[in-house]
């Protein structure tokens, strides 16, 4: 049997669990008090009509003011205290949800990612959880403000006239009914809704991301214009769920209020005929106008529980287990406003292993990427062994990254197996790979941080102490390595300068030799012992890359002390670096078809010495243009 999704946020709301007490308490008192005004006006006014006959004394009419004023007090001061711990309460759950839906992305596989619009996900992690928070907000606060309220009155009604009551609340259940019957028409336009508002963010992510294109060839008319139609599906799509909760409501009420003409005519009959009190008669119109006032929010709650079933239908699939309540670092976290579970842990710090150069191999992979009609690698085997520089080429979409994100563990294989160290890559732990492994992307992405920021990154909240200093050093001789040290000097704040959104700031080269020097301090106090660099010199000239792969060998090559070592993987079109390579992969159609030293396969004269001497040719052609334009 399927549960409901409130019953599914038992974690969250455990979480805020002393919030929700108070704000609870807070309730009750308001509402159990909420009917005092209403009877003790009641009082007030017989008190008042008996002074005007001589039968009460000025002193009585004073004390029932005053016992009316305390009433009011009694229901609007915790009214107000309610509120507060219920509406910060909810705030708290919806910033833990938010951290929980981030979590979750980050560890989704990546075949998952791959096919997921990030601007979808946005638009669950941000408007999803909202709409979500706004059901939680109307239950926990409705719950008091209407359902306990609604009791509370009812209850005074029928000690007040029960045989009245009864038929001034007939319109009531059907009113429930209504509500419910409803939830159909309320869940498929919300979904519309928020499916509309992911299509419209995923958009706009797009657009965005990709300004200087739609600038550069005169397409941003156009994108003005997808715009627009997303925003009108979205504009449609809300107006739809607007006006369907706006037309609702006044239905809600006339329905819920339709009582009122019973309790008139027959209060007013009983109160002609002296079974009851003018003050009696005007204190259970206020109970029962007071009543009618709120009730129709009972169904309206159910329709906005409705919305936020619908929203976390979307957002469930992207949350990670939510912090238990017991794991709060703080005493009584759960009483503090504004506070996010586990918001004073640290990150998980990188495992210690073994400082030595790894044996990966792949053994007859077949791989495809998520919606591909063929595959990337086919029946690949390749074996490394620990320490050599391995160098892979290949003609455009020969395989040469899914080689590399294969052997990573990072996708699901057809078949086959990537092995580091003889174990299946993809079961190795986050951690591990982390500390073990360093990975420079194709198109490595910058974060709008500094240049320490970007190279760093996670490394000073996850140093223990003492281990700082570790971490700077290996952080400058990533930067030596990656040939950014006189870049770096030659920026307004050198380490501490602020490179923009995806580094704007900074040229092609200058973003991938962050990105390279990313990759080597990235297991820091570890070393990697293995670098995966996926075409890491597109960007850079031949003599900054001749640099960078003679301090790749000096640091991690066979010069270096065993346990500074490292096995490198070179995947690259560009093959002025491949006679430093111990070996030589190269791929076609996703498979390989030559494999060798650089002396073997160039006295083989296969592709691979083709296109080595085409590279050469043009460069040959470049040097003599440069040398004939300086002459």
């Amino acid at each position: 049997m399927k549960r409901h999704y409130l019953w599914e946020l038992q974690p969250y709301f455990r979480q805020v669990a002393g919030q929700l007490i108070l704000g609870s308490v807070c309730g009750i008192i308001m509402n159990t008090a909420i009917v005092l005004p209403a009877i003790l006006l009641g009082r007030a006014i017989d008190t008042a009509l008996a002074f005007e006959r001589g039968q009460a004394s000025a002193t009585a009419v004073t004390w029932a003011a005053l016992a009316f004023v305390g009433g009011t007090l009694a229901t609007e001061g915790p009214r107000v205290l309610k509120r507060w711990w219920i509406f910060t309460g909810i705030g708290r759950m919806m910033a833990n949800l938010r951290v929980d839906a981030m979590a979750g992305v980050l560890a989704w596989p990546m075949a998952a990612l791959h096919t997921t619009p990030i601007g979808d996900l946005m638009s669950r992690i941000i408007g999803d959880v909202e709409v979500l928070g706004l059901g939680l907000r109307e239950f926990i606060n409705e719950t008091w403000d209407t359902l306990l309220f609604s009791v509370s009155m009812v209850v005074a009604m029928l000690i007040y006239n029960p045989g009245l009551s009864v038929l001034a609340l007939l319109p009531v259940p059907f009113g429930m009914w209504l509500g419910e019957a409803t939830g159909r028409w309320v869940r498929s336009r919300t979904t519309a809704a928020r499916q509309a508002n992911a299509a419209l963010t995923a958009l706009l992510q797009e657009q965005l991301t990709g300004i200087r294109v739609l600038r550069l060839f005169g397409w941003s008319r156009t994108a003005v214009t997808r715009v627009e139609q997303r925003s009108q599906r979205l504009a449609d799509a809300n107006l739809g769920v607007a006006l369907l909760r706006g037309g609702l409501t006044p239905v809600y009420m006339a329905v819920m209020t339709c009582g009122v003409v019973l309790v008139v005519w027959l209060g007013g009959q009983q109160t002609a005929a002296g079974l009851m009190s003018v003050g009696a008669f005007v204190g259970y119109l206020q109970l029962y106008l007071r009543f009618t006032q709120r009730s129709f929010r009972l169904p309206q709650m159910l329709n906005s529980i409705q919305s936020g079933g619908v929203a976390y239908g979307r957002l469930k699939p992207l949350l990670a287990p939510a912090l238990p309540a017991a794991a709060a670092t703080t005493r009584l976290a759960s009483f503090r406003p504004f506070h996010v579970a586990g918001i004073e842990r640290q990150p998980d710090p990188l495992p210690s292993v073994p400082l030595r150069p790894l044996v990966v191999s792949l053994d007859h992979v077949r791989f495809t990427y998520p919606g591909a009609a063929a595959p990337a690698l086919d029946d690949v085997s390749l074996a490394i062994p620990a320490g050599s520089f391995v160098a892979v080429t290949g003609p455009v979409g020969s395989g040469k990254s899914a080689l590399a994100r294969a052997l990573l563990g990072l996708y699901p294989l057809d078949a086959g197996q990537a092995l580091i160290e003889g174990a299946p890559a993809d079961k190795m732990a986050e951690t591990e790979r982390a500390a073990r492994i360093g990975y420079l992307p194709q198109d490595p992405y910058l974060f709008s941080d500094t240049v320490a920021g970007n190279v760093l990154m996670a490394l000073d909240e996850r140093q223990a102490p003492g281990q700082a200093s570790a971490a700077g050093a290996v952080a400058t001789e990533a930067l030596a390595v990656a040939a950014l040290e006189e870049d770096v000097r030659g920026m307004p704040d050198g380490l501490g300068t602020q490179i923009g959104e995806g580094g704007i700031r900074l040229s092609g080269g200058q973003r991938q030799r962050i990105g390279l020097a990313r990759s080597l301090a990235a297991g820091t106090p570890n070393r990697p012992g293995l670098l995966v660099l996926d075409d890491p010199f597109s960007a850079v000239d031949v003599e900054t890359e001749a640099c960078i792969v003679a301090a790749l060998r000096q640091a991690y090559g066979p010069a270096a002390a065993p346990a500074r070592r490292a096995t490198i993987l070179l995947c690259s079109h560009r093959l002025a670096a491949f006679p430093q390579a111990d070996r030589v992969i190269v791929l076609e159609r996703g498979r390989i078809v030559e494999q060798g030293t650089h002396e073997e396969l160039m006295q083989a004269a296969g592709l691979y010495a083709a296109i080595f001497r085409a590279q050469r040719t043009v460069l040959a052609a470049e040097a003599a243009q440069s040398a004939g334009r300086t002459a």
